[in-house]
């Protein structure tokens, strides 16, 4: 049986890499902006934000997205 490795596009194509690595400075504007302080509602509300950056990621590059965002049970769509 043939092993296929999968490969990130994030880690071939530049301009894909560019559209990550903007979606990924935004995930950590969210991130950072959390403290100790946070309400809970601000703590939901970024995590809805963070998921929908994995998601844009996602629709970007599969792979990559799942490497990097492994908290984030992504639905595949059909």
């Amino acid at each position: 049986m043939k092993t296929i490795e999968l490969t990130s596009k994030y880690k071939t194509n530049s301009k894909v890499r560019a559209k990550i690595d903007k979606l990924l400075q935004k995930n950590s504007t969210i991130q950072s902006n959390l403290g100790s302080e946070s309400t809970q509602e601000e703590k939901d509300s970024a995590k809805r934000e963070v998921e929908a950056v994995a998601y844009e990621v996602y629709n970007i590059c599969p792979v990559f997205a799942k490497e990097t965002f492994i908290e984030i049970e992504f639905k595949e769509v059909l």
